[in-house]
C-alpha cells in the first residue's frame, strides 16, 4: 500500500483506534521512532553528565496552541537506576514515562536495582516500560518475544516499547508480526504498546504509541510529519531528540508540540549512548513543559 493510501486509511482507522487501543488510565500513549524509523539504541550504564539541578535560564515554548494535559515527558532511562531516576519519579505527572533498558533488553536476571524504582514510579503514575529492539522487523520473533516474556518474568513493567519498527516498503509485511508482538503483550495485566515507526498508520489500531523520530538535532531540523499523520491525538505520538544543544532546546520542544507529538524528550546526550543520562537542562525542560497548559 502506497503513502496516498496509507493516509487515507489511517483516517478511517484513527477514531477506532483511540478508542480500541489499550491506553489505560487516560494519560495518553507511547510509540515508534526514528528519523528513518529508528530505534534507541544503548544500555543500561554507569551516570552520565545528568547530575544535580541547574541554574540554567529557562526554556521558553512558543508552541501555539496545546490542548490542556496532552503534553509530557517521556525519558529513555538507559542508566542504572540512581539519584537521577529519584528526580525524574519526582517530576511526574509532567513526567508520564520511562523506558527502561537494563541489558540491550531484560537480561538473564533481575537486576536489584531496578524492581523498586519501578515500582515508586508506577506509585507516582508514571508508566514504565521495557526496551526491546526489533531490528526493523529483521529480528527473530523467539528472541523478541524471549525478551517480551523476560521483562514480565523479571520485573514488573507497564508494557513494552518495540524500537526499530519498520521501515515505509515494510510496514503491510511486517504488521502480523507487529500484531502478534502486541497481542503477546496485550496479554499480561500491565498492556501497553509502544512501537518505534513513522511509516505504518494502521499500525495506529493496535498500539498506542508510535514513536515517530529518535534521532539527532542535526537530523531533526530536516524533519516534517508524515502526510498519513491525523491532528488532534498528541497523546499518541512521540519525538526523541538527542545532541540538542541548550541554546536549541526551547525550539525543538516547540517545534515537536508544533508537529503534533505529545509525548517528547530532548537531551544534549551524544552517541554512543545519548541516552545514558538526564540532559544538563533537564529541570529547565520540565519547567517548561509543567507551564504548558
Amino acid at each position: 500500500m502506497g503513502e496516498r493510501g496509507r493516509a487515507v486509511l489511517a483516517a478511517a482507522l484513527l477514531g477506532a483506534a483511540l478508542g480500541a487501543c489499550s491506553v489505560n488510565g487516560g494519560q495518553g500513549s507511547h510509540g515508534g521512532m526514528g528519523g528513518g524509523s529508528g530505534g534507541l539504541g544503548g544500555t543500561a550504564s554507569a551516570s552520565g553528565s545528568g547530575g544535580g539541578p541547574t541554574d540554567a535560564p529557562p526554556l521558553k515554548l512558543d508552541a501555539g496552541t496545546v490542548a490542556a494535559g496532552t503534553v509530557h515527558m517521556i525519558v529513555p532511562a538507559y542508566w542504572q537506576p540512581d539519584s537521577q531516576w529519584q528526580r525524574i519519579i519526582a517530576d511526574a505527572p509532567t513526567v508520564g514515562m520511562i523506558i527502561f533498558n537494563p541489558a540491550s533488553g531484560p537480561g538473564t536476571a533481575t537486576d536489584p536495582a531496578y524492581p523498586p524504582v519501578i515500582a515508586q514510579a508506577q506509585a507516582a503514575g508514571i508508566r514504565v516500560l521495557g526496551y526491546v529492539s526489533t531490528n526493523y522487523g529483521q529480528r527473530a520473533e523467539a528472541d523478541i518475544t524471549a525478551d517480551v516474556n523476560g521483562y514480565y518474568s523479571l520485573y514488573s513493567p507497564s508494557g513494552i516499547y518495540f524500537a526499530e519498527g519498520p521501515t515505509e516498503s515494510d510496514c503491510d509485511t511486517l504488521q502480523p508480526l507487529y500484531q502478534r508482538l502486541a497481542s503477546l503483550v496485550q496479554s499480561h495485566d500491565q498492556k501497553f504498546v509502544a512501537i518505534g515507526t513513522r511509516y505504518c498508520p494502521t499500525f495506529i489500531t493496535f498500539s498506542d504509541l508510535m514513536v515517530e523520530f529518535a534521532e539527532t538535532y542535526a537530523m531533526y531540523q530536516g524533519y516534517t510529519s508524515p502526510s498519513w499523520m491525523p491532528g488532534g491525538s498528541p497523546q499518541r505520538f512521540c519525538h526523541f531528540v538527542s545532541e540538542v544543544p541548550p541554546d536549541a532546546a526551547a525550539d525543538v520542544l516547540s517545534r515537536a508540540l508544533r508537529l503534533g507529538a505529545g509525548w517528547v524528550y530532548t537531551t544534549d546526550g551524544t552517541a554512543p549512548n545519548p541516552w545514558g543520562a538526564l540532559p544538563s537542562y533537564y529541570d529547565q525542560e520540565v519547567a517548561a513543559l509543567k507551564a504548558l497548559p
